[in-house]
């Protein structure tokens, strides 16, 4: 892993520490602990390896979108997107990785963030999903790409934005990715427009796509604010 990747993830898991540390007492009867959420949508799900997770279904529907959050961030960041999602006919599934929020850390695997993406796909199909997606922001932009190279069964398609190659064992990952794949970066957001150049150029899907926009936002960020990669990740979705 090379240094800015290091960087990333040590970053990340203080993140994640730090968030779970304020998590405690939070929430009222009718909301969540982290205040963005009613209760009622919450659902609490487990890891293949055991640890606890949280997350909050938006809408109801047979085509399922799993929302991986950042490193600087948690399920919140993705809930205006999730409700976009679920009014246009899809169950939207934000969540908390391992560390983050409500859900448990987990010393001895912190960083198998993969494994939280692939319990909240098998966590949607018991809900009556009969397509899953995959869509992460930043450090959630990896770790979908590994959960779609292992997921079984195989998700129907995954979406990275501004995803970082070096972390989650991500470019090793995209090398056995058999599902359709979309890349999306800002052009002026640091180094990941390069970042998913490389994701994409590594893929071994035929049916991948990369759209590198004239933004400097990041993540989520930039979803939120930019009507095309709205447009992209949904036209993605349709054609699925």
């Amino acid at each position: 892993m090379g240094g800015i990747g290091l960087a990333r993830l040590v970053a990340a898991l203080a993140i994640a520490v730090s968030v779970a540390g304020g998590a405690a007492g939070g929430g009222t009867a009718s909301s969540s602990w982290d205040q963005c959420t009613p209760r009622q949508g919450d659902l609490r799900f487990r890891a293949a390896d055991g640890t606890r997770l949280v997350g909050h279904r938006f809408g109801s529907g047979r085509v399922a979108v799993v929302l991986a959050h950042e490193s600087r961030g948690w399920l919140c960041e993705w809930v205006p997107y999730a409700k976009r999602l679920a009014a246009r006919g899809y169950l939207a599934f934000p969540f908390d990785f391992r560390g983050y929020g409500e859900s448990q850390s987990n010393p001895r695997s912190n960083v198998r963030i993969d494994l939280d993406v692939a319990a909240a796909a098998k966590t949607v199909r018991g809900l009556g999903a009969k397509k899953v997606f995959l869509v992460g922001a930043s450090i959630g932009g990896s770790a979908v790409l590994r959960a779609g190279a292992d997921t079984r069964p195989l998700v129907n398609g995954v979406v990275s934005v501004s995803g970082a190659a070096d972390l989650v064992d991500a470019t090793a990952a995209v090398k056995r990715l058999r599902v359709p794949a979309l890349f999306v970066a800002g052009r002026y957001d640091l180094d990941f427009a390069a970042e998913a150049r490389r994701l994409y150029t590594a893929t071994a899907s035929k049916d991948k796509k990369i759209v590198i926009v004239g933004s400097g936002e990041h993540g989520s960020r930039l979803v939120g604010a930019d009507a095309k990669v709205r447009a992209t990740i949904e036209a993605f979705l349709r054609s699925h």
